[in-house]
């Protein structure tokens, strides 16, 4: 149903190609999608949860929530990255 999430606990090779367009290089981690919600309205809005990983020393490993989205014919893009604490 339009307008509804979707929540998936594993990912697609599609979701995969469109978290990894959309999120690029990033200068401090590297993002790991392990689980994805999909809502589709004017395009379709996706929340990635993943495991944020350091790049270097000094920084530590958490969970993010990256939300994503691709507007209707468009490039997927990243809108937020949100650290999550547990």
């Amino acid at each position: 149903m339009p307008g509804s999430w979707e929540y998936q606990p594993s990912l697609t090779t599609y979701d995969a190609f469109v978290f990894y367009n959309a999120i690029g290089q990033h200068e401090d981690y590297f993002y790991h999608p392990i689980a994805v919600a999909k809502q589709v309205v004017n395009g379709i809005n996706y929340r990635f949860m993943t495991i944020a990983e350091p790049k270097q020393a000094g920084y530590a490993p958490h969970f993010a929530l990256v939300t994503v989205y691709q507007p209707p014919g468009g490039q997927p893009y990243a809108t937020a990255i949100t650290p999550i604490s547990v």
